[in-house]
């Protein structure tokens, strides 16, 4: 397995950490060669990709593995968002001569997004997937709606493709069903998500307020309160009067982090594009066992609806608001909601059944590989 990450904090890294170990216990040893790194300037990036693409190459050379898999996230490979380090990578890689199975996590930028910086993104990006797709043997994507944009686009190689959703990344809660409190606590894991519904999501409590239900809105995890996301989240809840509802856990173990979503009386998935195959968050709110209420939108996953896993609303203040209160009054139903939503994510959301799927192809692409030499 090969990737990098640009924070000591990276849900890719993570995922491909126990993806590996679910391999193994399947019988497909796996190595990991990674690249921790900093943002830096132009100079200290290129050199310490040089340096790890040269390791990388010595490596493969001395003992080449049956196949590679590559998890790429395209801004792992970038230089202020331009890929300026993918091509080095592959030709690393190509050395080896064997199977090419990449996971694609993050690779294209969408369009229209942060004026000309984001228009750069864009399209740098799919100009470095046509390579990126060009070296692969096949193509792991981690939604189906990935998989028909990757199928869709003409000016792309063709490749074998199959979806794998991603999974939670934290160990399973330590802690009982969440004691009466007067103030219930409504948690939100993965709030500093660019497409996160901030507005919609604090116009929710304010209706709460309003009608004598008062939360607490508990923001999970990285990157904490002293961080642009914490500030946004903060002045907009200032503007709503609803400030003394937030609270922040900040950076946490992912045993604390676990516990807290399983001390949670609710959790939300807030992103605008809907509940999702590719979102950790979503995967690790689900397996807490507790009642996930998630925003409908373009790119919701239609399993998770007819599992009825989690609740899905659609995408106003006063859906979710009520929502909320209609959980918030019925103790049996969250114990229900939450046992249903857990049971979905370790049937379709884990990291076995994600090796299974990987694994096949794995053994799939190796094999038509050695009768190809034959």
């Amino acid at each position: 397995m090969v990737g990098v990450s640009t924070s000591p904090i990276c849900g890719v890294r993570d995922h491909a950490d126990l993806l590996a170990d679910a391999l193994a216990r399947q019988g497909i040893g796996c190595s990991l060669h990674w690249l921790s790194r900093s943002p830096e300037s132009l100079r200290g990036s290129t050199s310490r990709m040089r340096a790890w693409t040269a390791a990388l190459r010595e490596e493969l050379g001395g003992d080449p593995p049956d196949a590679i898999l590559l998890h790429y996230s395209v801004f792992a490979y970038s230089h202020r968002g331009v890929p300026l380090f993918v091509h080095p990578t592959l030709s690393a890689l190509r050395q080896a001569r064997v199977p090419l199975l990449t996971v694609l996590h993050e690779f294209a930028y969408p369009w229209r997004r942060r004026g000309w910086r984001g228009a750069a993104w864009a399209l740098t990006q799919r100009a470095l997937l046509v390579d990126v797709m060009r070296a692969s043997t096949a193509l792991i994507l981690t939604a189906d709606f990935q998989e028909r944009w990757v199928l869709s686009r003409v000016w792309l190689p063709g490749r074998r493709t199959v979806v794998a959703p991603v999974f939670s990344n934290l160990p399973a809660a330590d802690v009982g069903p969440p004691a009466e409190r007067a103030r219930p606590v409504v948690g939100l894991f993965g709030y500093s998500a660019e497409g996160a519904a901030v507005s919609l999501t604090l116009d929710a409590v304010r209706l709460l307020a309003d009608r004598g239900v008062p939360v607490e809105l508990s923001l999970l995890g990285a990157p904490g309160a002293e961080s642009p996301a914490g500030e946004m989240w903060l002045r907009a809840a200032h503007a709503r009067g609803v400030a003394g509802a937030l609270s922040f856990s900040g950076i946490q173990e992912p045993q604390a982090l676990a516990d807290a979503l399983g001390s949670c009386e609710v959790l939300l998935f807030a992103e605008t594009a809907g509940p999702t195959t590719r979102k950790t968050t979503l995967a690790a709110s689900l397996a807490a066992g507790r009642p996930v209420l998630a925003i409908d939108g373009p790119s919701a996953w239609l399993e998770l609806a007819r599992a009825q896993a989690a609740v899905i609303v659609p995408p106003s203040a006063s859906a979710l608001a009520g929502a909320l209160q209609e959980m918030l009054a019925d103790s049996a139903l969250r114990e229900t909601q939450g046992a249903r939503g857990r049971a979905f994510a370790e049937e379709r959301m884990s990291a076995t059944g994600n090796a299974r799927i990987v694994g096949a192809l794995l053994e799939q692409v190796v094999l038509s590989g050695a009768l190809r030499r034959a």
